[in-house]
């Protein structure tokens, strides 16, 4: 299913989405300090962004909310039926018929980050529920908190304590429940370490040079969607912080990107 910006970005005023906003937490209006020096090559320049109130998930989607959406809708992912997607299987990766975010979503991870979604599977989700992805502007602001941070908890590097991250590859993958780990200053759990997440904007390394000092909505046109916020399988810990980017084609499903809805 493919999914425009437009759409992917509709509601994106200031203001409550079209749905209760149970589970999610107002961010509210201001500037911040989008960006960082001496890290990543596409992080800069800092820049100043002034963002529109807005509301963000407490946590990425779940297993059970995504299929709460799929059993209603009878919608069918990019991965179904039996394309298959890409995973962990006798030691390494590699694509497998038949394999989709049903694989692992098993009753006991109910609670867990749906994994093996596209882009375009994430926005239909989002639309669905009266909302939207987030975009990199918001997403970042969202992480940073009240004050400007390296990390969604603090400036300290991660030690296990605050995120899941660093997991060996297996065949289920080693993500956790959400709010496992404490939420950062907004009130939003697993912001960097469980799961990459998809987010509104096409992807630009050189985007911040020139993008609108107010509600940046990215690039309009591009070949990959921009993810934040590292994953279960992160070893670098500079790739958990608030500034880091990456980026992947919008019809990607791997067993280590989800996502969260803003409104």
């Amino acid at each position: 299913m493919a999914v425009t910006q437009e759409k992917a970005l509709a509601g994106s005023a200031a203001g409550a989405p079209s749905t209760a906003t149970t589970g999610m937490v107002l961010i509210p209006a201001g500037s911040f300090l989008m960006g960082s020096e001496g890290w990543g090559e596409f992080e800069s320049p800092v820049h100043e962004v002034y963002l529109d109130n807005f509301w963000m998930d407490e946590t990425p989607v779940t297993n059970a909310q995504f299929a709460q959406f799929a059993s209603e809708t009878g919608y069918e992912t990019e991965a179904e039926p039996g394309q298959g997607a890409w995973g962990y299987h006798d030691g390494g990766y590699a694509f497998q018929l038949g394999l989709s975010w049903r694989s692992y979503a098993l009753p006991e991870r109910r609670d867990h980050p749906v994994v093996l979604v596209s882009w375009n599977d994430a926005c239909a989700y989002a639309q669905w529920a009266g909302k939207r992805l987030p975009t990199e502007a918001e997403w970042e602001k969202a992480a940073s908190g009240s004050a400007r941070q390296l990390f969604p908890w603090g400036d300290q590097p991660p030690n296990g304590v605050q995120s899941n991250f660093a997991r060996p590859p297996a065949q289920l993958p080693p993500t956790t429940r959400v709010k496992q780990f404490p939420a950062n200053g907004y009130g939003l759990y697993d912001l960097v370490g469980n799961v990459w997440q998809w987010c509104a904007d096409w992807y630009s390394s050189g985007y911040y040079a020139d993008s609108p000092r107010t509600n940046p909505p990215g690039p309009p046109i591009g070949g990959t969607r921009v993810r934040r916020g590292g994953s279960w399988n992160v070893i670098q810990a500079f790739r958990l912080r608030c500034a880091n980017r990456g980026a992947m084609p919008p019809s990607a499903c791997t067993p280590n990107v989800g996502f969260r809805c803003a409104g």
